[in-house]
């Protein structure tokens, strides 16, 4: 599979779920529009399921299940609830830019990755092009914890995918991942503002926006890029989802683009490209030495390489600007 059609589609959806939570929100609390969209997602997916009748361990259904608390739960959990909480979102996203470095450093400690000079270079820049771009932190109160809990999850579901290397079929993957996260959000909905919700056309739309570019399109993506351009270009790539969502904004809902955003793209863009060195911390999950039949998506061994024993594991880090 094409590694840069890959990387497109994956900063360009990741982007997209800006569009749909401002929509959503100006009809329904965060808690409800977050189960709500959960609820539809789930349903879909174990439809594709059972078409595709594809197997898990329960093993492998464990381990998703692990990641569907860490990648969507608290990834997003988080993110709704600090803006509920007061927290705006540049400050979110800056708090999120740092999963790179969280990355690295693990890569780092637990599987002796080394980065050249210029991919830590490219790093610094990343973190920079983020600050520029949602304009600098505004909020230090205490629910600033929350956006550290999403950067906790996010970056725990990006190493956990590179120790375990699942060979789980992506759709399974991504269908016990969002039961699991449905389970969540829609008790945690009911145990506070409910899942009553009125069913606007704008609600509606924002709904179809968050299940199918957002939902299913940017972790879908998500997934296939951990496990075709590994954990750490795959948080490289997401220094770019936060000017690439003002294009969104500004497509969609009509926001300004200012030059922070224009500039910050392109030092994404150098950044992306400082770290795009061969290394072992970009190296996918897929061509590691411990899964060596793996085809990324997919739980079919490649005819010319053996499948690993069962109990084989190791592997291949985001920076989310706006929620996907």
């Amino acid at each position: 599979m094409d590694r840069t059609l890959v990387a497109g589609a994956f900063v360009l959806l990741w982007s997209c779920g800006f569009v749909g939570v401002a929509w959503g929100t100006a009809d329904t609390a965060p808690a409800g529009l977050l189960a709500w969209r959960y609820v539809i997602t789930a349903g879909l997916l174990l439809s594709a399921v059972t078409v595709i009748g594809s197997r898990i361990s329960r093993r492998d259904l464990g381990q998703q299940c692990v990641l569907g608390l860490t990648a969507h739960v608290m990834f997003l959990g988080g993110l709704f609830a600090a803006a509920a909480a007061g927290v705006d979102a540049g400050t979110a996203a800056l708090v999120c830019s740092a999963q790179p470095l969280l990355v690295a450093a693990a890569g780092a400690v637990f599987w002796g990755d080394r980065l050249a000079p210029r991919q830590w270079s490219g790093v610094a820049l990343g973190l920079g092009a983020v600050a520029l771009c949602v304009g600098g932190v505004s909020d230090l109160g205490p629910a600033m914890t929350l956006p550290m809990i999403s950067l906790l999850g996010l970056t725990c579901s990006a190493l956990l995918e590179r120790r375990w290397a699942p060979r789980v079929h992506l759709v399974t993957a991504l269908t016990v991942q969002v039961c699991a996260a449905a389970i969540v959000f829609v008790t945690v909905a009911a145990l506070t503002t409910g899942i009553a919700v009125d069913p606007t056309a704008r609600l509606v739309g924002s709904l179809a926006w968050l299940v199918v570019p957002a939902g299913l399109g940017g972790y879908g993506a998500y997934i296939l890029a951990l496990r075709t351009l590994g954990a750490t270009r795959t948080s490289m790539l997401l220094y770019l989802t936060p000017p690439v969502s003002a294009i969104w904004a500004w497509a969609m809902l009509g926001d300004r683009i200012g030059a922070p955003q224009v500039i910050a793209m392109g030092l994404g863009i150098v950044a992306v490209l400082l770290t795009a060195s061969p290394g072992d911390g970009g190296r996918p999950v897929a061509d590691s030495p411990a899964s060596p039949g793996v085809v990324p998506g997919g739980d079919t061994p490649r005819p010319d390489r053996p499948r690993p024993p069962a109990h084989s594991h190791a592997g291949g880090g985001a920076v989310p600007g706006r929620l996907p």
